[in-house]
């Protein structure tokens, strides 16, 4: 049966005392983004194919899309890529194996880019977590990951969950939930993470929350998160930090974790009990909150 390649239903799988983690992993110029799950109580890994086909969309419908002269079923574990228009050039991937009313199932639909023979997706589920790990320093965890492969390949992470029902097919529910990015002490939490390996971006969905552990703890939010694998470098956007009686706003920052601070850029203002200073590009030191103006500078501060 071509609905799944392979199916593991995981519980406590003990070899020599150790729990097998399942794990998938994307590698780009060399650097690896590996997704796994613990391997324990209701964890899942699940993987398997579709065939493709292209053409332009003609309805995009509740339960029902229409792609040139053929017809699919789509439900909650359908994935689409956000924004589809009807007429556009699309790709659908589906399983020809399980139909409903005469349809075959929908697993994927996005706009017609690169080329591929085949579809794979790799479904992960933790109620712990899966762990993905991009690059060295940066960890994320969620409840559900799907990794696609089949042309271009990408990762979502996000709340929600999946189950392998006895009728033999997986029901699959991704949903809004807490996704937490982790980078040394700065943790991020978001609603999902998508990952491109084309370009080796991964976007975290805001609004955000965010801390920092230390003397000084760091709290604040932002609108997003972009991290660039190939540059290894962390950017929030719409920033505001809370720290030591300090506020510190800004359009754009660049998290250097490892250094212990971050780049603050455009309308940057900063203010404490004793006054407040602004600038378009601050040096910001994780630990203390401290502010350095770099350039021109403006403020007012009270004795």
């Amino acid at each position: 049966m071509r609905i799944a390649a392979f199916l593991l239903l995981l519980a406590f799988l003990a070899l020599a005392q150790e729990v097998f983690r399942p794990e998938v992993e994307l590698v780009r110029k060399e650097k690896r983004v590996v997704a796994s799950v613990s391997g324990e109580g209701e964890s899942l890994f699940y993987a398997d194919y579709g065939d493709l086909h292209r053409g332009p969309l003609l309805a995009l419908e509740e339960g029902r899309v229409q792609v040139g002269e053929r017809a699919f079923f789509r439900d909650g574990g359908s994935l689409l890529e956000e924004g589809l228009r009807v007429g556009e050039e699309v790709e659908a991937a589906y399983n020809p194996d399980l139909e409903r009313e005469g349809l075959p199932y929908l697993m994927r639909l996005r706009r017609a880019r690169g080329e591929g023979a085949r579809y794979l997706r790799l479904v992960l589920f933790d109620p712990k977590g899966v762990e993905v790990r991009i690059g060295e320093d940066l960890l994320a965890q969620g409840p559900l990951a799907v990794v696609e492969r089949g042309g271009v390949e990408e990762l979502y992470l996000s709340g929600g969950e999946a189950r392998y029902r006895e009728e033999g097919w997986l029901e699959l529910k991704p949903l809004p939930g807490t996704v937490a990015v982790r980078q040394g002490a700065v943790r991020v939490e978001g609603k999902a993470l998508r990952y491109q390996n084309e370009t080796g971006e991964a976007l975290l969905e805001g609004p955000l929350s965010l801390r920092r552990e230390g003397e000084k703890p760091l709290e604040g939010r932002a609108e997003g998160l972009r991290y660039l694998l190939d540059e290894d470098r962390l950017w929030l956007f719409g920033v505001e930090f809370r720290q030591g009686g300090r506020t510190t706003k800004a359009e754009r920052a660049l998290l250097r974790e490892k250094e212990g601070h971050a780049y603050l850029y455009g309308n940057v203002e900063s203010r404490d009990e004793k006054g407040f200073l602004k600038g378009e590009r601050v040096l910001y030191a994780l630990r203390t909150g401290e502010a350095l103006v770099l350039g021109k500078v403006a403020g007012e501060f009270r004795e």
